[in-house]
């Protein structure tokens, strides 16, 4: 990513194309703490910061903000995708049949005694918050 014999674009797109999918393989299932949303957002702009590099303001070298990076990368950034590949998921399992393990599973409630200590973080309460903040109250419904 150092190099300067390859283009930014074709940075950008390796980044796109071959990083980003291996890092966030199976981000559909995940429930994404704030400690994993913040890693993941430092990593990615460590990749940014790699491949669009310093800038000269005023005679001096300078790194570019996080907000430079993102306009000049203009994609959702990696927490966004995440998020949005969780609903995508979730919608998906509940347009399945009635009989498959995996709509089973989410519409199941857990039983049991609940261990002590702070609950953990559930797939489905985060589905539920991010759907919220897209504006849809109802995303069984809206699914």
């Amino acid at each position: 990513m150092k190099s300067r014999i390859i283009s930014r674009k074709t940075k950008t797109l390796l980044y796109k194309t071959l990083i980003r999918p291996v890092l966030i393989y199976g981000a559909e299932t995940w429930a994404l703490s704030k400690q994993d949303e913040y890693r993941l957002s430092i990593f990615e702009r460590k990749i940014l910061w790699r491949i669009y590099g310093p800038v000269i303001d005023k005679g001096e070298w300078r790194i570019r903000t996080n907000q430079e990076l993102y306009q000049l990368y203009d994609e959702k950034d990696i927490v966004k995708f995440c998020k949005l590949s969780g609903v995508r998921w979730a919608g998906h399992v509940m347009r399945q049949d009635d009989d498959d393990l995996a709509r089973i599973v989410l519409l199941s409630e857990p039983g049991g005694k609940r261990s002590r200590g702070r609950p953990r973080l559930r797939w489905e309460d985060g589905v539920k918050e991010d759907v919220v903040k897209l504006g849809c109250r109802n995303w069984t419904v809206a699914a």
